[in-house]
């Protein structure tokens, strides 16, 4: 193989790649210097949210472009490690990371506090005026200052009112980016694991598997494929012979076993075919679970959203929702009638990898896995929900009992 010309490529594409994300840097830059004076593309800004929404297409599809084009170029970098770096390189990364630098958030930018929980200002300092003396005749008892009064203060502030539309602002966003996250954390995986079993690995299988070999006996057949093999194989002979036995064949019998045998071939090779699935699925499923790993990696601060968000839905449930969802939860997976289904999720399992169902196997884990959750279960409740909803964990308690 020719390395320089491959090392040629890799260079070329990534100098081209960093020039599209240059390119596309100036785009963002050119918005902000004409719509929103040279700052941050932003709500905020004085042409408010409607001008912010025209522009928001562009500058997601164009900062994705930008993250796209410079994993490019560090993938190329890795590839190549030796290589000198020349100053322009230096220059164009500096000048696009000034201008998307300003678009990376942090989480704890969506996780504001709710609007009640505002740091209430310190009361007024006491006048520096000496108090009455005591021998003031039947003085009035002045109640004692509340901080509620002052908070109620606060409150009549145009200050106190701009906090709350930020924070709302922050928890409407907050709410986008974790729906718009598990989203992608369900389908992409998925989609991953589709398109790897269709598109890569059954042709790739298929073909080194069963259509290179010469014999049919260096297919490989695992033991239940061969017993519906034989099954098969059987009913193709029982409708022959009947059909020699009535008179009603067509062809010549020499044409016919030809025919027959055609269809032996080609029932044999599907289940050749057949054997390969289980190295299909697990194939298949590591690349899904690579590609939900890989989310997971790249979308740490999406992902502590995305947390926080289900922990705030589920915590502003009601107590009796917050007792049911645990009791379902317990009932179906450490349940009295949980053993049959988890039998039926092995033998599930079993079949889609190609293994053999092994009854023993089955007992132990059914006798196990089950009382091991159970266990996790209890944790869980105990240190979570008594911390979180004690009311909750009193409700889960007398429906238990």
């Amino acid at each position: 193989m020719d390395w320089g010309r491959v090392n040629g490529w890799i260079e070329r594409r990534a100098l081209n790649a960093l020039s599209d994300a240059y390119r596309r840097a100036m785009t963002i830059r050119a918005i902000e210097e004409k719509h929103f004076g040279g700052q941050k593309i932003s709500p905020d800004h004085a042409g408010g949210k409607s001008v912010y929404e025209y522009f928001r297409g562009t500058l997601d599809r164009e900062l994705l472009q930008i993250r796209l084009d410079l994993s490019q170029a560090r993938l190329a970098n890795f590839f190549r490690p030796g290589d000198p770096v020349e100053g322009n390189i230096l220059e164009t990364l500096h000048s696009i990371e000034e201008v998307i630098g300003k678009y990376r958030s942090d989480p704890e930018e969506f996780l504001l506090p709710l609007p009640n929980s505002i740091v209430e200002t310190a009361p007024p300092k006491e006048s520096d005026n000496p108090p009455p003396p005591p021998s003031a005749p039947n003085p009035s008892p002045v109640p004692a200052r509340s901080p509620n009064f002052f908070q109620f203060r606060q409150e009549l502030t145009p200050e106190y009112e701009q906090t709350v539309i930020q924070q709302l602002r922050a928890l409407r966003q907050q709410q986008r980016i974790a729906i718009r996250f598990l989203v992608i954390v369900i389908l992409v995986p998925l989609l991953v694991q589709i398109l790897a079993k269709n598109v890569i690995f059954s042709p790739l299988l298929n073909y080194l598997g069963v259509d290179t070999k010469v014999k049919p006996t260096e297919v490989r057949v695992t033991e239940e494929v061969g017993e519906k093999f034989l099954t098969q194989f059987a009913r193709l002979r029982e409708i022959q012979e009947v059909k020699h036995v009535l008179g009603v064949e067509t062809e010549p019998p020499e044409k016919a076993e030809e025919h027959f045998r055609e269809q032996v071939r080609d029932l044999f090779k599907e289940a050749g075919y057949e054997s390969q699935e289980g190295w299909k699925n697990f194939l298949s499923d590591l690349s899904g679970l690579a590609a939900f790993t890989l989310i997971l990696v790249v979308g740490r601060r999406q992902f502590a959203i995305a947390r926080t968000y289900i922990s705030r839905v589920f915590l502003s449930l009601n107590d009796i929702t917050k007792a049911f969802i645990f009791i379902l939860f317990t009932d179906i997976f450490v349940g009295f009638h949980s053993a049959e289904g988890w039998t039926v999720l092995i033998e599930s399992l079993s079949r889609h990898f190609g293994w053999r169902e092994s009854a023993t196997f089955i007992g132990l884990f059914v006798a196990t896995v089950p009382v091991i959750l159970d266990t996790i279960f209890k944790l869980l409740i105990f240190n979570y929900l008594t911390r979180k909803s004690p009311t909750a964990a009193t409700i889960l308690e007398k429906m238990n009992q």
